[in-house]
Parts: structure tokens; sequence; C-alpha cells
């Protein structure tokens, strides 16, 4: 019965024998992560040319608009007051230019009529000379009326302008990223409602401690990982503030982009740097395990596992490098949790 066991266990063992991978001395590129912001440097404030109270706001914080797209109305009240009277002035112009000239008709048959009396002596000149001055007023004072109507038709023009002005639309593509007014409140020419950031042109920022700032070169490739989009981009280093916060000691790097497809303003992410290339020994991310608290790997050594622990440096793809291995050692994969130091094969 001992032995019929003692066979069992052996082919159980032989159906659940290790997987295994050899340890590989590499030199790799030792990477490091930066806290990262997508920002975009063309920020556009909205506001409005008129005076107002906000009778609608169209989009919200975040919202991504279009060059032309209506983006809050102002209520036009009062435009419309300065409409009707704009219309009227130039009602009464077009009078005034039309009585004008219809007094300098009158003014210059007075005129001819006298002309040809004075010719034939049946009357003074002194006579003559006061309808020609007559018809002379007249014919300013048309000059007058005209000069008044082409300034009723720009006091128009503008009153129509401003209630054009009522509806503000988008000057650009982008994304709403402030919005600083509400509906029913005053709207001031001048003072910004929202502000938009333009998403075609986008950079991303970081925040360096002053030991690492000499690790960062204008140009140096950069990888830009974005958790909420699942997506990494490339950029390079394309602004070093050589200015450090006095309260933190960091200075602002900047990144830009090869392809910003995707991002918005705002947006956290990690900027991965490579920061030096060391050698070291690689392990596929399988072999990591623990006991008792500490990290390590299972050695292959003859026929018996030694446990060795093991401090990692950086990840290489799906492998880990490693210091406490040498390289070319036989680690094993998934090693189940009952495995134990010292366990023969």
């Amino acid at each position: 019965m001992i032995k019929k066991i003692a066979l069992l266990t052996a082919l159980v063992a032989g159906l659940f024998a290790f997987e295994t991978a050899t340890a590989q001395k590499k030199e790799i590129d030792i990477k490091k992560e930066y806290v990262a912001d997508v920002y975009s440097p063309s920020q556009v404030m909205v506001a409005t040319r008129v005076m107002g109270y906000i009778k609608k706001i169209n989009v919200e914080e975040g919202d991504v608009v279009k060059k032309g797209q209506e983006l809050f109305v102002v209520d036009p009240n009062d435009i419309y007051s300065m409409l009707n009277q704009a219309r009227g002035a130039l009602l009464q112009a077009q009078s005034g230019v039309l009585m004008a000239e219809m007094a300098y008709a009158d003014a210059k048959k007075d005129y001819e009529r006298f002309k040809n009396l004075y010719e034939n002596g049946a009357v003074s000149k002194r006579d003559f000379e006061k309808m020609k001055l007559m018809m002379d007023i007249r014919k300013k004072q048309v000059d007058m009326a005209k000069g008044m109507l082409k300034q009723a038709k720009a006091g128009l023009s503008m009153a129509e302008n401003q209630l054009k002005y009522a509806k503000v639309k988008s000057p650009i593509d982008g994304v709403v990223t402030m919005k600083m007014k509400k509906v029913a409140e005053m709207a001031l020419p001048g003072y910004p409602v929202l502000v938009l950031s333009d998403i075609h042109n986008l950079k991303a920022k970081s925040f360096v401690k002053e030991e690492d700032i000499d690790k960062f070169k204008i140009g140096m490739p950069v990888t830009i990982k974005v958790p909420a989009i699942k997506k990494e981009f490339s950029a390079k280093v394309s602004t070093i503030i050589p200015s450090a916060d006095p309260a933190t000691h960091s200075y602002i790097v900047k990144y830009t982009f090869t392809n910003t497809k995707g991002l918005l303003p705002g947006m956290y992410a990690k900027a991965v740097v490579n920061i030096a290339k060391k050698e070291a020994v690689l392990v596929p991310f399988s072999a990591l395990t623990s006991r008792s608290g500490i990290v390590g790997v299972f050695v292959v050594d003859g026929n018996v596992a030694r446990f060795v622990p093991v401090t990692q440096i950086a990840q290489d793809g799906e492998n880990i490098a490693v210091k406490g291995l040498n390289g070319g050692e036989r680690v094993i994969l998934y090693p189940p949790a009952n495995l134990a130091d010292g366990q023969r094969l």
C-alpha cells in the first residue's frame, strides 16, 4: 500500500513538473516616472462685446466645442431698445433729406427764374444774388441732411451688430476649461465668461526635483502615459525652465507630443524618462514570489529549489531587472505557494 502511494505521488509530481527560465544578464534602461499634466498653451478668454444679463449658457466645463458654435447668449432687451432708436433716427434722417432736397429744388427754380429776370433787367442784382445765396444754403442743407442720414445708417448698423454680438460663438476648436459666469449674472464687455483651450496644440509638463533635473536634456525622448484613456504617447523634452520654485525646489519641464489624438487639456499623465543605463539580471515577472514578506525567486539547484531574495530595480517589458542573482540561474516560473526553500524537485 505504501509503495502504491509513493508511486502515485511520483506520477503526480511528474504531471506537475515546474516550468523554468534562465536569468539573463543584460544592459537595460533605468526609467523613472514623473507626474505630468496635459495642458494647452493656447487659451482663449471668451467675453461679450455688449453689457447685459446672461440669458443662457450652452456649454459646461469639459465640453468640446467647434469654431462658430454658439456658447452663450446675453439678454438683448436693451439692444432691441437701442435698435428701435436707431431705426427711428434713420427714418427721421431720411425724412430730413427728402425735405432738404425739396427745399433745394424750389430754391433752384427761384434762382433760374430770377436769373432770367435779372438778365432782362426786370430785377435788381441784389435780389438775384439773394436767390443765388438761398439756393446755395439749400444745397448745403441737403449735404448736411445726407451726412446725418449716413450717421443714422451707421448707428443702425452698429445696433444690428450689437444684436449679433448678443450671441457669442466659439472663436476656435477647443474645450471649455473654465466657466466664470452663470445664467442671470451680468456680463460686461472685456470680462470673460468662459475660458477655452485649443485642443490641437497640447503639451505636457512635470515638476522635477532639483536632484533629477540634470537627467533632462532638450530633445530627449519621453513616453507619456495617460491612464484615463489607457494610451501611451511619444514626446520630447521641449522646455526646461531654468528657475526653481523656492518652496518646493522643483523645476518645470515641458514636453511636446508628436501626436495628440485622444488627448484633452487637464488630463493626468505620467512622463517615463530613461535616466541611465545599467547592467542587470532579468527574470520573468512570473518568477517573483514572496516568503515571510521577502520578495525573491526560486532557483533550481540540482534537484532542489532554493529561495533567493532579490531586489527589484526596474521593469523591462515582461521581465523584471533584479539584484541578488548573477545571471545564468534557472528560476522557477509560477512557483506554488507551498513550495519551500530546500524542497526536492
